[in-house]
């Protein structure tokens, strides 16, 4: 399960699965991927065994291709002003929706998609590991969670999922709009009830996150990996800040190893246990 967490929480989270694989653990071959948001990103490019050194580098450092749409402070206000209004859930979506549809915009919307694309290699649903990816309508309110039999290119899913209002324009998919999959739920852990073992990977995290999925999902095994407090200070106070993202990942990369540790004897990729 991969969590949201920004420009910086994508680096990070990429790192530190680059650098698990490097010991031999791939989070890719879990049998259920859960990636919502920066989750989302990762998590494509993970379950599609993709090779993880292209997030190395910042999005568009090139200049050669599409450059990702700048945030825009003043619109993540109203946004975080609404979800910390106590409104019902979904009262506050439907009203998050509308800030968000106020700055649709088909050509930053395209970037994005193709941003999206670059950085996880493909558009094509991975065949032998199952990818949950979820978003928010912004007409209704309502959630969607995409998977490879929704008829939804990726890129477009992980683009949607990953369209926080404010930081990126909404996605057009059939006819609709749709914004970031945290809006949702968080970290949506309510995908992966039914798990034995889960791994649960927040960035936004700063202390274990696991005792709650585990009450709520009655999952036997509950890993959580999190920021260290080096992983931390690279990922700095603003998770939309494109300058974190190499310290991020490099930080990422370096608390691999100490993630491989709290797996030991845990991780099965071979099958049996069903992995989040």
């Amino acid at each position: 399960m991969l969590g949201p967490g920004g420009h910086a929480g994508t680096a990070w989270m990429a790192g530190l699965a680059h650098g698990l694989r490097g010991l031999g653990v791939d989070l890719g071959a879990a049998d259920l991927v859960v990636g919502t948001s920066a989750g989302a990103i990762v998590g494509a490019a993970l379950a599609s065994g993709r090779d993880l050194s292209r997030f190395a580098d910042p999005v568009g450092s090139s200049g050669d291709g599409p450059r990702p749409p700048r945030a825009d402070p003043r619109r993540m206000g109203e946004v975080f002003a609404v979800l910390g209004a106590g409104l019902p859930p979904e009262e506050a979506r439907r009203r998050v929706g509308r800030i968000a549809l106020a700055a649709a915009d088909p050509e930053a919307e395209r970037a994005l998609v193709a941003v999206r694309r670059r950085l996880i290699g493909t558009d094509a649903w991975p065949a032998e590991r199952r990818l949950l990816i979820p978003a928010v309508d912004t007409g209704s309110g309502e959630p969607v969670v995409w998977d490879r039999d929704s008829g939804v290119p990726l890129a477009a899913a992980v683009a949607a999922s990953s369209a926080f209002p404010g930081a990126a324009p909404p996605v057009s998919i059939g006819g609709r709009h749709y914004v970031d999959g945290a809006l949702r739920a968080g970290t949506n852990a309510d995908l992966a009830a039914g798990a034995r073992t889960l791994v649960v990977v927040e960035p936004m995290a700063r202390q274990d996150p696991g005792q709650e999925a585990r009450a709520a999902l009655g999952a036997e095994t509950v890993v959580s990996l999190f920021p260290d407090e080096a992983s931390a200070a690279a990922l700095g106070t603003d998770p939309s800040d494109p300058s974190a993202w190499m310290p991020a990942f490099q930080a990422g990369q370096l608390q691999a190893a100490a993630a491989r540790k709290d797996l030991a004897g845990l991780w099965a990729p071979a099958g049996g246990e069903s992995l989040a």
